[in-house]
């Protein structure tokens, strides 16, 4: 007889004691890889408090309304946060895989504090078009400072190279030198006649000569009435 009452006080005991089980895995939202040192915290009575250290939890409850929150640190900075509501109305072992994403403070407060509204009018839109229209044309104009800036370069290099191509690259040859002394003497200006009669060379020689002369950029020679100017170009 007694054994019985101890079997029936037994089955009793089990029975008062038994209850609900939860527990799962918590996952990082990205990688969905189990989060390790994960604090999980349930308002049950009395409240309970389980660290998750290889990411897997586990809570004994009874029938009634729960709200899990989790949390995850890193260097001592709130990461990952979740509320997660939790109805036990049997009971029973119950699977609850908890994926944790970053932590975003939408505070309400702050958003009357600073009376943000986040509704888009037509006047928003207006200034958004307006500012890129003052952008797109700061960048035409900037784009064609840039554009005019190099084919200045480029004209100012070819009339540079264009320079240097006709300048002689090689001495001159004394009789040649003779009539570039003769055209400084004359303030780099005379015609062809008067230069002839300072040279003993022959009119077909200073005919060649100055060909040669104004092939090499050193002397320009204009035609006036039946004879020719001659101007020594400034070296």
């Amino acid at each position: 007889m007694v054994k019985i009452l101890k079997f029936i006080f037994l089955l009793y005991a089990v029975g008062s004691v038994s209850g609900a089980v939860i527990h799962g895995t918590v996952y990082e939202w990205h990688t969905l890889e189990p989060l390790q040192n994960v604090i999980l915290d349930i308002n049950s009575t009395p409240p309970q408090r389980f660290v998750a250290k290889e990411g897997a939890y586990e809570f004994e409850l009874e029938k009634g309304q729960y709200c899990i929150k989790t949390r995850y640190y890193e260097n001592n900075e709130l990461l990952y946060y979740s509320e997660e509501n939790v109805s036990i109305e049997t009971d029973g072992d119950f699977i609850l895989d908890i994926i944790m994403f970053p932590n975003i403070d939408l505070n309400e407060k702050f958003f009357e504090d600073f009376d943000i509204n986040l509704s888009i009018d037509e006047g928003l839109l207006e200034g958004i078009e307006e500012g890129r229209e003052e952008e797109l044309s700061t960048r035409g104009i900037i784009a064609i400072i840039i554009i005019s800036l190099i084919l200045l370069y480029l004209l100012k290099f070819r009339r540079r190279s264009k320079e240097e191509g006709k300048k002689p690259t090689e001495v001159l040859p004394d009789d040649l030198k003779e009539v570039e002394n003769i055209l400084r003497r004359y303030d780099g200006r005379m015609t062809q006649l008067e230069l002839r009669k300072e040279l003993n060379y022959s009119e077909a020689k200073v005919s060649l000569m100055l060909a040669d002369l104004e092939n090499r950029g050193l002397i320009e020679k204009f035609k006036r009435g039946r004879g020719n100017i001659i101007i020594l170009k400034k070296t």
